[in-house]
C-alpha cells in the first residue's frame, strides 16, 4: 500500500527543495553563449584600454624624440660664453629629462599592463569560445558578472 501524502506536506516539500536549490542555481555558471558574449565584451574593453595606453606611450615617445632632435640641433650651435643661451639649453635638457621619465615610467608600465590584460582576455576568449560563432546579443545592455 502506498503512503498518502497530504497536499500541504507535498507543497511544503517542494517549497523546501526550491529554497535549498535556489542558491545552487544562482551559482551555476552562465550558459556558454552568455559566457562568450561576456568574454567578447571584456576583450573589447581590454582592447580599447590597450589602444589608449599605447597611444599615450607613443605620444610620450614622440615628444621625447622631438626634444632629442632639438637638443642635437642646439648642442652644436649653443654659445657657451652666453649665459642666456646656456640657460635655454639647460631648460631644454630638463624638459627632455621629464619627457624621458614619462616615456619610461608610469606611461610605459601602464601600456605594458594594458597589453598583458588584453593578451589575457584574448586567451580567455579563445580558450572558451574560439571557433564558435557568437549568438546575437540580448536586447538592451549586456550584464556580465565580474570577469577576470
Amino acid at each position: 500500500m502506498m503512503p498518502v501524502v497530504k497536499p500541504r506536506l507535498g507543497a511544503a516539500l517542494i517549497f523546501a527543495l526550491g529554497v535549498l536549490a535556489g542558491p545552487a542555481l544562482a551559482q551555476a555558471p552562465a550558459p556558454p553563449a552568455m559566457t562568450c558574449l561576456c568574454l567578447k565584451q571584456a576583450l573589447d574593453n581590454a582592447s580599447t584600454d590597450m589602444v589608449a595606453k599605447n597611444s599615450a606611450l607613443a605620444a610620450a615617445r614622440a615628444e621625447l624624440d622631438q626634444l632629442d632632435q632639438q637638443l642635437s640641433a642646439a648642442r652644436s650651435s649653443v654659445n657657451v660664453n652666453d649665459p642666456d643661451a646656456v640657460a635655454r639649453f639647460r631648460q631644454l635638457l630638463e624638459q627632455r629629462d621629464v619627457a624621458a621619465q614619462r616615456a619610461s615610467g608610469a606611461t610605459l608600465t601602464d601600456s605594458q599592463a594594458a597589453t598583458a590584460a588584453y593578451n589575457d582576455a584574448v586567451n580567455a576568449y579563445n580558450n572558451q569560445c574560439g571557433g564558435r560563432p557568437l549568438p546575437p546579443p540580448p536586447p538592451g545592455p549586456l550584464t556580465c558578472p565580474m570577469m577576470r
